[in-house]
């Protein structure tokens, strides 16, 4: 077997594998709440069988063993000889994370480690009556009886040369000459059902068949292990991602050509080139929906993560709380799939510690004693929101106020001034926790800035609702893609400058008297409330004073009006990075070029709000 075929072997093994092990995390948390489910009990076997299959045509021995012991107990579990417990899920979980561990050093191609004698012995693994070796035997003929599924694991063992220590070796096997084939993928899948899918019983039923193929050691062309088996159905193709990206970087390009020919043929006035225009419009965004649509994923990879992280905060903190999912069927970007899962785990965490009550407490407040919390997500419009709600005490603004005086987060004067909803998003300062300890978990005041930051970078919102005693929501709203930036585009002085139009709320002009200074901060009476100025002009190093449209911006749970010279409409862009000269400029994501061949220049509102400087310290008066 060649070394490029070998890896290839082992890159679709990690690949089938992990997506195995990523549903078992889930699907062992909903076995933990019903163990005798005969459906999830096959399902978490197969899981663990069918990684087996493939780390033994590996010889990654470690994890066979390991999957082996697994399959001992998740076997007895079917067969109704073991109840699993508390004990038994621990086990299996830290199984899953040791397979984890494992398909880590795989592909990092280092060497497995054996699991530790203590998780192997806590898998309970059954005792297998010993098999007396015995001689050569000659192929069965048509009245044999089936294998059992003791005969039929030392079989696999054999055939992926990985005797699992503590079971006997199967007597060789001789190949009939006359009746013996290679079994194919079809026999050998038809084979596993019949022992490991819906048939419970330690025995296949008997029967006769008319001729009963000999079952001979795998070669090059025998069937790859069953992890390679699962490979998508032949209307289905693996693209590697650098491709798929560079794919979409083209048609994003074509997307910039479209406004060009539009912006020129609006200009010339030329019916002719209109209608060709609008023809290369029409076939452009077919094609850059069919490209966009490649890289979407069901928000369910992202989710099928929580119910594992859930089950454990829950247990450390001893409390019974469950996890509801919604949504999972709702495609986003890719690359949202993992910059959402650290902002997602602290919203979570913070559920968990700060919302859902101790269970006596709940039961004294006449609430169930478990616990409660939605992970949800919805697509509205070109943006995907996802919220995390729970049925906990909620938040008391005045404890808020008052602990965020207390830990300097803001002085009196600045709390008296709040609403109850400017109050909620205290969270999200700093430092700022209600917590009266600190614990491994929560207290030290960090985590929900971490949301507002990353949530910002990724053009994101955040909203926070809350009842008293009723429990909380906190809800983050993204771009449904980040390859293909929706922007309105604005002129200070004679530069352009692309705002994310998911960030934009509204736009307004400033009448005369509307804009005043308060406590040495320019603001606007806006709508009944103080809405923080902050001229762009300083920013590009222009004179300020001129401009006077505003757009009212959000940046992560802050509010914002910019003001601009004039405002010129709305636009898709591609943002192109602008090397290493600009990395250590605040505010800039990238450029792009506009529909009349012009720069603009593509803004990272977070990165404007994090910067230092008098541009930005009016949002000192949000709460």
């Amino acid at each position: 077997m060649s070394a490029e075929f070998d890896l290839e072997l082992r890159q679709d093994f990690l690949v089938e594998a992990g997506e195995l092990l990523e549903r078992l995390s889930e699907q062992l948390v909903a076995l933990e709440t019903a163990p005798r489910d005969s459906e999830l009990l096959n399902a978490v076997f197969r899981a663990f069988h069918t990684v087996k299959g493939g780390a033994g045509f590996l010889a990654l021995e470690p994890m066979v063993l390991l999957c082996h012991h697994a399959e001992d107990l998740l076997n007895e579990a079917r067969n109704g000889k073991v109840a699993l417990d508390a004990n038994h899920m621990d086990a299996l979980l830290q199984s899953l994370d040791l397979l984890n561990e494992m398909m880590a050093a795989v592909s990092a191609d280092t060497a497995l480690k054996m699991p530790p004698p203590a998780l192997l012995k806590s898998l309970l693994p059954r005792v297998v009556a010993p098999v007396v070796a015995a001689a050569p035997v000659a192929a069965p003929v048509a009245d044999s009886a089936p294998i059992n599924d003791d005969e039929f694991e030392a079989l696999l063992d054999s055939m992926y040369g990985n005797a699992v220590p503590g079971t006997v070796e199967p007597a060789p096997v001789a190949i009939a000459p006359a009746a013996s084939k290679t079994i194919d993928d079809d026999e050998f899948e038809a084979l596993l059902d019949s022992l490991h899918g819906k048939h419970i019983s330690n025995v296949a039923a008997p029967a006769a068949a008319p001729e009963s193929p000999a079952v001979s050691a795998p070669t090059d062309a025998a069937p790859a292990p069953a992890a390679r088996q699962a490979v998508a159905a032949e209307n289905s193709v693996r693209v590697d991602t650098a491709r798929l990206d560079l794919l979409v970087n083209h048609a994003g390009e074509l997307v910039l050509v479209r406004n060009r020919l539009l912006s020129l043929a609006a200009r010339l006035g030329d019916d002719t080139l209109a209608a060709a225009a609008s023809e290369l419009d029409r076939v452009t965004d077919d094609l850059q929906g069919a490209a966009m649509g490649m890289r979407m994923q069901p928000v369910g990879r992202l989710f099928q993560r929580f119910p594992r992280i859930v089950r454990d905060l829950a247990r450390q903190l001893g409390k019974d709380i469950e996890l509801v999912l919604e949504g999972e069927g709702t495609d986003l970007d890719r690359s949202l799939v993992e910059a959402l899962a650290d902002p997602l785990i602290h919203l979570l965490r913070n559920a968990l510690d700060h919302g859902v009550e101790m269970p006596d407490d709940r039961e004294q407040m006449g609430k169930p004693r478990k616990g409660r919390i939605c992970l949800s997500a919805s697509q509205r419009g070109e943006r995907i929101v996802i919220s995390v709600s729970d049925d906990g005490k909620g938040m008391d603004p005045e404890v808020l106020r008052r602990k965020a005086v207390e830990k300097g987060v803001i002085d009196s004067a600045q709390a008296a001034r709040l609403s109850e909803n400017e109050c909620f998003e205290l969270i999200f300062r700093p430092g700022f926790s209600t917590a009266a300890t600190v614990s491994d978990i929560s207290g030290r005041g960090v985590g929900m800035d971490v949301v507002k930051t990353r949530v910002a970078e990724l053009g994101g919102t955040l909203r926070v609702q809350s009842r008293l005693g009723k429990g909380s929501e906190l809800e983050l709203t993204v771009p449904l893609t980040l390859a293909v930036l929706r922007v309105l585009m604005v002129r200070v002085e004679t530069r352009l400058l692309a705002l994310p139009l998911g960030n934009v709320a509204e736009v307004f002009e400033l009448t005369e008297g509307q804009d005043r200074e308060l406590d040495g901060r320019l603001v606007a009476d806006h709508r009944g409330r103080a809405l923080p100025l902050a001229d762009l002009s300083l920013w590009v190093g222009v004179e300020p004073g001129a401009a006077r449209h505003v757009v009212v911006l959000h940046i992560g749970h802050q509010r914002i009006g910019c003001m601009v010279h004039e405002v010129l409409g709305r636009e898709d862009v591609i943002v192109k990075p602008l090397g290493p000269l600009f990395v250590d400029v605040s505010g800039i994501a990238g450029a792009t070029v506009t529909g009349d061949g012009r720069l603009a220049l593509v803004m990272d509102l977070a990165g404007l709000v994090a910067g230092t400087g008098e541009l930005f310290a009016a949002l000192q008066l949000e709460g």
